[in-house]
């Protein structure tokens, strides 16, 4: 199957080509970043570099399963001529014990450019903070956004896509089943049982596999609500699944770390400092969320939220939840451009405002916190009522999410 396209990530890897950095492309499996490194290995050999000058080694294959970093690190040198300029291409280097020594060494020893990627934030980051300190960038691959789903299924028609992206999600191997469920869902749970397996019970003890997947269903079924481990421990202990809060936390560390979920820490709008506890979860793919809860049109409003969610995510957007009073701001979202200059929005999402009084309880928040340095936007599904109201945006949340 010809690759598609993912432009947004490909132009960060060609502008950080031979910057003397190593490359790390981080993201849950099946994001994409295989293909990723595809595509640039196509850019390379477009760019008139030698084949046998472009090293791109993929980890899970079955002939490096007993590679020590060792053999990974002779194995690479022993395809390097001592003068010659090489392009170094690992992926799910993870996978390899020690992996950073090998990488640190071919840094420091030969003349390569090195992109590895990796599908565990905690095995990669705690390498990566000792000997590759200071020497990596990181790029963060995602899911499809809504504007790639529509680009990469070849859709023109909008609601009819949101519908389908909303139902299924943007891994490009479910988007590749088209609309059929039954395949779609064998791929998703295909996808979710690999992550469980490969990138959480390898760091995490996973003891009891039905307690792990019951926490990883309450935060898909409570995401955009704010969540507590009592709360989930609560949960589990009247389903006869009992389980200790530092369990419940180590659990909930391995979903976010295998990169299934993001959190939302809250702030006080006001005063700007984080309040304590109860963070708001999101699933990174809402094809995941619908696989492990089942999809109702009932929950539209909440997969909304979530898709809003992870597109600031995919936008390089910071995201809290804003506390102001009693009352509270579904996004303050912030972040910081080429110049330093710091940009900030706070967002409300609601899937229709057109009764008065949903409209006045999305508004009001908003018009109570007057940040002149914020933009401040109300995203939601309709088509009528939409402009500024008293410096609040009224913005159709499809249109935003195109860029329109």
């Amino acid at each position: 199957m010809k690759l598609k396209p993912r432009p947004q990530y490909l132009s960060k890897l060609v502008a950080a080509q031979d910057n003397s950095l190593i490359k790390v492309i981080t993201g849950m499996r099946r994001c994409g970043k295989s293909s990723l490194l595809t595509l640039f290995r196509q850019h390379l050999l477009q760019q008139g570099i030698v084949e046998d000058h472009i090293i791109m080694m993929n980890l899970e294959s079955f002939q490096y399963s007993s590679f020590t970093f060792e053999d990974l690190h002779n194995a690479i040198a022993d395809r390097m001529q001592q003068d010659d300029h090489y392009y170094l291409l690992l992926d799910e280097v993870q996978l390899v014990d020690k992996w950073e020594r090998a990488v640190n060494a071919l840094h420091m020893d030969a003349d390569v450019d090195i992109t590895i990627t990796g599908s565990n934030a905690y095995l990669l980051s705690s390498q990566l903070a000792t000997l590759l300190s200071g020497r990596y960038m990181e790029i963060n691959v995602f899911p499809l956004s809504f504007a790639e789903f529509m680009a990469y299924a070849d859709l023109t028609d909008e609601n009819a896509a949101f519908e389908r992206y909303t139902r299924y999600g943007g891994l490009p191997p479910v988007v590749n089943q088209g609309t059929d469920q039954n395949l779609a869902y064998t791929v998703l749970s295909g996808i979710y049982d690999t992550i469980l397996v490969r990138d959480i019970s390898q760091f995490l003890q996973v003891r009891n596999p039905l307690v792990f997947n019951d926490v990883a269903r309450y935060l898909a079924d409570t995401a955009g609500s704010p969540v507590s481990t009592s709360k989930i421990e609560n949960r589990l202990r009247s389903a006869h699944r009992p389980a200790s809060n530092e369990t419940i936390e180590r659990y909930i560390s391995g979903l976010l770390n295998a990169f299934l979920f993001y959190n939302a820490q809250r702030i006080n709008v006001k005063g700007g400092a984080y309040l304590q506890g109860l963070a708001k979860y999101y699933p990174a793919d809402l094809g995941i969320r619908n696989m492990l809860l089942g999809y109702s049109i009932e929950d539209f409003g909440f997969l909304l939220e979530n898709a809003v969610h992870n597109e600031l995510k995919i936008r390089g957007y910071q995201i809290r939840v804003g506390k102001i009073g009693k009352a509270e701001i579904d996004f303050v979202a912030t972040r910081k451009h080429a110049d330093l200059t710091e940009e900030k929005l706070y967002i409300q999402v609601s899937a229709s405002i057109l009764d008065e009084h949903t409209r006045e309880r999305e508004l009001s928040p908003l018009l109570n916190a007057r940040d002149l340095s914020a933009k401040r936007m109300v995203l939601t599904l309709d088509r009528f009522g939409l402009g500024k109201s008293d410096g609040v945006t009224v913005a159709n949340a499809i249109d935003w999410m195109l860029g329109k």
